[in-house]
Parts: C-alpha cells; structure tokens; sequence
C-alpha cells in the first residue's frame, strides 16, 4: 500500500519537492507521483502531459512526474536533524560549521577537540538547520529543552516541514529563542491548535520568506506570534495591502508593537498599496526592495495633501523597483515625514551604467527634493556642505526651466518642484529673467562664482556661493582635497594684471569671517591651495 499523500513533502538526492498529484498518466504504464519542486529549474513541465492536466504548480515550470517507488532521502525530526548535522557531520569531515558557542570562540585545535565541543549542544546559541529534511518537532519537547538550553537563534530554511503546528510545537520547547526563520519551507497546514497558541511570547524576529502561501495563511502564521517586532515575509504575490483586504495588518496581534517589516519580491505597485501599514504606531524600517513600484499613489489616485502618511517610518528601502519620475521624491517626502535614511539605487530613474552609484547630476538633485530630516542615501552620510551643494543646483535647475517659459507656466512647473519655497527661504529668494527667444539668463548664475582651484598634485573646478565665507570655503576645498583645512591658505590667482605690467598676482585669502565677493567680482576665478607649513 502506497504511503505518498497529496501536499507531501519529499526530498530525492537533497532536492525538496511537495507531491500535487498521485495516479496514473495516460499513455504510459504504472503509477505516478506528480510532484512541484522547490527548485522550479528541476521542473519540466506544470503538471501537465500530452494535453491532459493533471495537477497545477504554484512555479510554473516546476513540475514532473517520479515513480512512487523511487527511494527518497529520510526525513528527520527536530534532533535528529541536529545531532545530523553538528556531531554525525562534524566526525565524519571533521570540519565543523561557522557556529557560535555563546560568547565562547572556537579556536584552531584538535579535530577531537572540535568535535567534543560540537557534542556539547547545550552551549550552543545559534544553530543552522537548512536543507536537512527536518519533517516534525518529535515528541520529546523536555529532551529539545535540555539538549538547546541556550538556544536563542534558529534556521530551519528549506526543510521537510508540512504543519505549522510542528515549527510552534518547537518554538515553545525553546524558552531562549528570539530568533527563528522558516524560510522556503512549503506548508500543506496552517492551522495551530488552541493548546500551542500560547507561549511564543519570546520570539522576537520571524523570517517568513519564500513559503508560497496566500495572505490569510501568512496571516494566520504571523498571527500566532504575538511578540514580533521584526517580521519578512518577502518573496511572494502579494499585491497590495489596503485596508479593504482582509484580514488586514492592523488586526495582527502584533500591530501595536510591530517595528520593522520586509515585503521584498512581491508585486506592489505603488506606496498607496500598502496603506494599512500606516495604521502600525512603531513601524520604523519597510523594506520594499524588488518589487514594482513606480510611484507613491496609483494612477487612479489623486495626490491629496496627507492622504497618505507613515508617521514613524524612518528607514525606507525602494532600490530595485520601477520609479522613473523625479515626482516620486516630493510625494515621498510628504507621505514619510520622519524619513531618516533612503535607498532607492537600481531604479530607472537613474539609468547609469554602473547601477550601484549615482552620477554628481541626479545625487544632487535627490538630495535637493529630499527634506532635510533624511540624513543617509544609499548608505551613505548626507553631509551639510553636500546637501548645500546639491540644494543650490536644484535651485538652479529649477530658475533654468522657469526661465525659458512664459510666466502663466511657472505655477505649473513649480507643481513639479514641492520644495521651492522652503529653498528660498533657506537660500534667498531667486529672481526668473525670462528670455523666450532661448537665451535664458540664470538668475542663480550671477549668486555663484565658477572656481579653478588647483594644488600641487590636482586641478579641481567648482561652484560655490558668492556669499560663502573664507573660513567655510577652506573647509568645502579641504573636503575636496582630501586635506585638513586648518593646514592650508588660499591664494587668489590673477594673469595679466596691468599694474604689474601684466605679469601674476597672488593676494592671500586671509580673514576667514569675510565673503567670497569681498576679494572678486568676476564669474571664473582661479584659487591656488598651499600648505601652511611651506
């Protein structure tokens, strides 16, 4: 008698597969299992042969058909898994696996000393269990409890699992675990008995990713951990999460205290897409990232002023998603107020050829529509003097395009720019010289002065405010220069100066509190950097 059912999980040679369909297939002798494997690329097919269906594949692509009496790998429970992997495994390579021993370091020594240490599963504080056909908890939670005191962080990716119930049955047996992640596991049951639902209390960070399961199993999973702060459940089809889904986020029992979420991998199509997020009071990090954003609100939205609002999200990552229109930005800073730190790289708005970086030109201009709480972009520190920097070219980006158009325009243009009013606030009000024939005056231009600034080893030319103070520009050169400013003095550098009969003139940049325009009225200047010590 057969003892394959359907939503079995299976492992032939360590590859994971769940069976979708047991019987016979037309034109060929025998029984069949047809089976979805976690690893759509072993798949031939999506459950389908010679025109007839026979099962459906959640990949499509992932499909085959094995024979029933095809030996599998043996499934494991929980310690048998882990008595698998950290003494059978650890003798027969003698070479352990990166693991922590609490605050104990394994160092270079015997292979029989290394070995002990890995029979002492009790020290343990971190275990990895992925791909080890771990199938059940086992019936003896006391024994769990003894041989992981101390326990406090676990992988069981991609295992055997097919009840929900067995991972909770194992969290409860681990009275120090903070930590467990269940990622790519294939779940054939959500359901959790009244007698488990109590006791997860200690788990503090859940990784759910990749489990092909629908919204309400995931919810009625996250549901079961009524203490998480850190929640994935990236890789996956979810499209939206608006407060007309249900069951909906701000009914989990853990919306009140939720503090970071990871969405990575799905299908959302704008920020609006996830309203119901904004009803969490402590989320502080949303990790967007390879999904299929292309803007804050969907077309069909209109841009109310504070429709949207996450109050207390100051981490965002959007890299690798589909924003091409710099309008995103504005939107963003409304909808994010307390926005600290962003990552949007890989996105079409910055079509470079290297992806990972910005080009001078669109860093400035993000950081010039950023409001100025977002202090980290790309993982990297906004400094006062870059931001000036980038806020005084968006303004000048702006003045150029009001400048070739007619003046009943401007309020539509400046529509597209949320932020004009506040950088002149900052940076002093821009006059628009209008020149339509195409010769446009850029009323920023005359507050700049165009800088080649040279050293004994480089040549470097830059803008900088008229207004900038001696004192503030050594510092914006010393940056540049890679110098302490304090070790340098400025020189102004003219050529063919008549009072010297044409010849060079040097005038020391002495008082530091004194601006830039005290010394020079000319757009272009040349500035030489030397040591004070010389």
């Amino acid at each position: 008698m057969s003892t394959h059912y359907i939503g079995q999980r299976l492992s032939f040679e360590s590859q994971l597969c769940t069976v979708r369909y047991i019987g016979e297939v037309k034109g060929t002798k025998g029984g069949w299992l047809g089976v979805e494997w976690d690893n759509p690329s072993r798949g031939k097919h999506s459950g389908e042969h010679n025109g007839t269906r026979y099962f459906e594949c959640k990949s499509p692509g992932a499909g085959s058909f094995v024979r029933p009496n095809r030996p599998s790998d043996a499934p494991n429970s929980f310690l048998s898994g882990l008595r698998e992997k950290y003494i059978t495994n650890v003798e027969k390579s003698g070479i352990p696996k990166p693991i922590e021993f609490g605050k104990k370091a394994v160092e270079e020594v015997g292979f029989d000393k290394v070995s002990k240490k890995f029979s002492e599963l009790d020290t343990l504080t971190s275990v990895l269990l992925d791909y080890m056909r771990i199938k059940t908890c086992g019936e003896d939670t006391e024994e769990i409890a003894a041989t992981c005191a101390n326990l406090q962080r676990l992988d069981l990716t991609c295992n055997l699992f097919e009840e929900v119930e067995e991972v909770v049955k194992l969290c409860r047996s681990l009275p120090k675990l903070d930590f467990i992640s269940i990622n790519g596991n294939r779940f054939m049951n959500y359901r959790i008995g009244d007698q488990y639902r109590r006791g997860l209390d200690h788990i503090k960070t859940l990784k759910a990713d990749d489990l092909r399961s629908s919204w309400t199993e995931l919810f009625e999973l996250v549901n079961s951990f009524t203490n998480v702060t850190d929640l994935s459940i990236a890789v996956g089809s979810i499209k939206m999460l608006t407060p007309d889904i249900v069951p909906r986020v701000s009914d989990l029992h853990i919306a009140s205290r939720l503090e970071s979420i990871c969405l990575e991998e799905h299908a959302i199509s704008s920020i609006s897409g996830l309203a119901d997020l904004q009803n969490l009071p402590c989320l502080r990090r949303l990790l967007l990232s390879y999904n299929k954003i292309k803007a804050v609100y969907s077309p069909a939205e209109s841009k109310a002023v504070g429709k949207l609002c996450f109050p207390s999200v100051t981490y965002l990552d959007i890299s690798h998603n589909e924003v091409s229109d710099w309008t995103f930005l504005d939107d963003m800073r409304i909808a994010f107020p307390k926005l600290d730190a962003l990552r949007i790289s890989h996105n079409p708005l910055y079509s470079t050829s290297d992806a990972r970086t910005l080009t001078d030109e669109s860093y400035q201009i993000t950081v010039g529509r950023l409001g100025r709480l977002v202090t980290s972009l790309n993982y990297s520190v906004i400094t006062p003097a870059e931001r000036a920097d980038a806020e005084l070219f968006y303004i000048s980006t702006i003045v150029k395009e009001l400048s070739v158009k007619p003046a009943e325009q401007e309020a539509e243009i400046l529509s597209r720019h949320t932020r004009w009013q506040e950088l002149q606030t900052i940076h002093g009000e821009q006059t628009i010289t209008r020149d339509l024939s195409g010769k446009s005056k850029d009323a920023l231009a005359s507050k700049l002065i165009e800088v080649e600034v040279c050293s004994s080893t480089k040549t470097v030319t830059k803008k900088f405010p008229r207004t900038v103070t001696i004192g503030k520009l050594s510092g914006l050169i010393g940056r540049v220069f890679g110098v302490n400013p304090l070790d340098i003095t400025l020189y102004l550098i003219e050529d063919g100066i008549v009072d010297d009969g044409g010849g060079v003139r040097e005038t020391l940049l002495a008082d530091e509190l004194r601006e830039l325009d005290y010394y020079v009225t000319e757009a272009k200047i040349k500035l030489a950097v030397r040591d004070k010590s010389l």
